[in-house]
């Protein structure tokens, strides 16, 4: 493995970087999505009846126990309890997107590593032959055709190395997305959820 590793050149070193760099986004990731656990509706059903009795404090020691995007919402917006709404809105807001930058880390990283690899692959093909046909300019011909495709599935392996990076990447980062865009309509849901029962408060 090491020596079919070694026939692809020197473009073979930074697509293996590339693909350290995916495994660590993936694990990464994934361990982020699953230590966000909680039960939303029953943060919301709290909070909202505790801001009911304007408890702010006991709502923000609540939401502190709470690993989600949400709570961590709430808890921002909470400090600021009895304020205008619009500075209520103005904070759910930016804790929001304070939230999604966290969500989306690593994903610009990712998005440019689909791209680079396959072109890296290509660079690779296109320098391994390259290199063969010097080869064979130097020995005025080969003795076998099989000289000929041995040096050119060698230089390919660099194409097929950076493919088997992009593509399952590519699935990655579509399912990151898929997951992001439903955890933000769940927050967006919850804010004006929050924003509604903010103005009711007290009555």
């Amino acid at each position: 493995m090491w020596q079919l590793f070694l026939s692809g050149g020197p473009v073979m070193y930074p697509l293996l970087f590339c693909s350290i760099l995916v495994v660590a986004i993936t694990i990464e990731r994934i361990w982020y999505f699953l230590s966000q656990r909680g039960d939303l509706d029953e943060t919301r059903r709290i909070v909202f009846r505790l801001m009911e009795k304007n408890a702010p404090l006991e709502a923000i020691q609540y939401l502190q126990k709470q690993n989600q995007p949400v709570a961590r919402m709430f808890q921002a917006a909470l400090l600021h309890f009895g304020k205008d709404r619009s500075q209520i809105e103005v904070t759910l807001r930016e804790a929001g997107q304070m939230e999604i930058r966290k969500m989306e880390r690593g994903l610009g990283l990712l998005n440019v590593i689909i791209t680079a690899s396959p072109l890296l692959g290509l660079l690779g093909t296109v320098t391994g032959i390259i290199s063969s046909l010097n080869v064979l300019a130097a020995l005025q011909g080969v003795a076998s055709p099989a000289q000929l495709s041995g040096g050119i599935a060698e230089a390919l392996l660099t194409t097929a190395f950076g493919l088997i990076i992009a593509i399952p990447s590519l699935f990655l980062m579509h399912w990151l997305n898929t997951r992001i865009d439903q955890k933000i309509q769940v927050m967006n849901q919850l804010s004006k959820e929050f924003m509604d029962n903010y103005g009711n408060r007290g009555e």
